[in-house]
């Protein structure tokens, strides 16, 4: 049979980690969306139920429901929404008060302070004071999103065909009608804006003026978040796509999940980026793009799905019954990227790139003749967890991968 030389292995291992803990729903209820507070004390779930959880994972209450989810800074207010309704709750719960439009409620908001809320359904925004005091009211065209300014200077809303800009009385303040925009987002000091549509992305200044605009590679953006001091900006796309842009509209990095990328999120300093992917994995980059870890979860991770505190110290997460959490230092190690500054992810397979499989090891191999070839193990079922018995268990399928080679030359 001759003798086999191999010249280079590659043993790729990505980070699997674990959570800290796991909250669930109750029986026969479901959740879709989650939002943490800044320094992660308070990690609230929306869906069929609302559940509060501390930092550490304890349940503290749970009840009602919403659909969508916002916590000011603090912790102190619970903003959700469901049909109609738009809610104010406390920190245990309580509910404060309820208003109601028309419609169904398309999107919510809520300022750093927990001071000033706003809301849109249909063609009408309205924004309140935390006492549930109103502030003003105004129609638009058909309103995909909003945000307030945490300068609490302006609110501003997306409608599909412009982005308006009102004061917290619904004066208009100024209109960009020359954009098609849908997902919005604003830095922490209210000076720049962040919106997207379609594979388009565009950059305003807080006064309307439009700084730049960027059509990016791939599919639609699905999700969209802004770094509080306004560095970076990471996009979810519907091709499995996360792309990451820096506030002058270069692209820093992309990767690949393997399925839609339907929520995402960046800590206030854009040093720890997170994305949820219908393929059920939860994705943690550094800025650079280096793939610190991933975890699969039961369900799928929807619009909403992930959160990251402010500083990076915790990471959540709800697929549909469950809740898990997780702390910044868990994605220490980072583990190896592809070339051209491209991450691949578990199921995507490119040439020549480096593989970062979640639960398999895959062997490189590099022939004599310099070719290379990919060779899959066995079975996890069979396969031993680490150390060089594994490896050995590996040189017969090199073997049989080396003989076929040389039959080909």
């Amino acid at each position: 049979m001759g003798i086999l030389l191999l010249t280079f292995i590659s043993i790729t291992v990505a980070q699997a980690v674990e959570p800290l803990w796991i909250v669930n729903t109750s029986p026969g209820l479901e959740l879709r969306t989650v939002s943490i507070s800044a320094e992660g004390s308070l990690i609230v779930a929306g869906g069929d139920q609302l559940v509060g959880i501390s930092r550490d994972g304890k349940k503290l209450w749970a009840g009602w429901d919403g659909e969508l989810v916002e916590i000011d800074r603090d912790g102190k207010y619970i903003l959700t929404s469901r049909g109609t309704f738009v809610r104010l709750f406390d920190s245990n719960g309580a509910s404060l008060w309820d208003q109601t439009f028309s419609g169904a409620v398309a999107d919510i908001s809520i300022t750093p302070d927990g001071l000033i809320i706003a809301a849109g359904s249909g063609t009408d925004v309205k924004s309140w004071y935390n006492s549930g005091a109103g502030l003003g009211s105004n129609t638009t065209s058909r309103i995909k999103h909003l945000r307030i300014s945490p300068a609490k200077d302006q609110i501003v809303v997306t409608t599909g065909n412009t982005l308006r800009s009102f004061n917290l009385s619904y004066v208009p303040f100024w209109t960009d009608d020359e954009v098609s925009p849908d997902l919005v987002e604003m830095s922490a000091d209210g000076t720049h804006i962040v919106t997207a549509s379609g594979n388009w992305i565009w950059f305003h200044h807080g006064s309307g003026k439009r700084i730049w605009e960027k059509h990016i590679q791939g599919g639609s953006v699905l999700s969209l978040a802004f770094s509080r001091d306004g560095s970076i900006i990471v996009a979810g796309q519907d091709d499995n796509t996360i792309t990451v842009l820096d506030s002058n509209s270069n692209v820093l990095w992309t990767a690949q999940a393997g399925n839609w990328v339907t929520s995402v999120g960046v800590s206030d300093n854009g040093s720890v980026i997170v994305a949820g992917s219908m393929d059920k994995n939860l994705y943690v980059f550094d800025r650079k793009g280096k793939l610190l870890g991933t975890f699969q979860a039961i369900g799928m991770l929807k619009s909403r799905s992930v959160g990251i505190s402010g500083d990076g110290s915790r990471i959540v997460a709800v697929d549909g019954t469950n809740v898990y959490g997780f702390s910044g230092s868990q994605f220490s190690q980072p583990t190896p990227t592809g070339t051209s500054g491209t991450t691949i992810i578990p199921s995507t397979i490119s040439p020549n790139k480096t593989l970062i499989p979640s639960t398999t090891h895959t062997l490189m191999v590099t022939f004599p003749s310099g070719t290379e070839q990919t060779v899959m193990p066995p079975s996890p079922a069979t396969t031993q967890k680490s150390g060089f018995p594994w490896i050995l268990s590996l040189i017969p399928v090199a073997v049989i991968a080396f003989i076929r080679q040389k039959r080909r030359t």
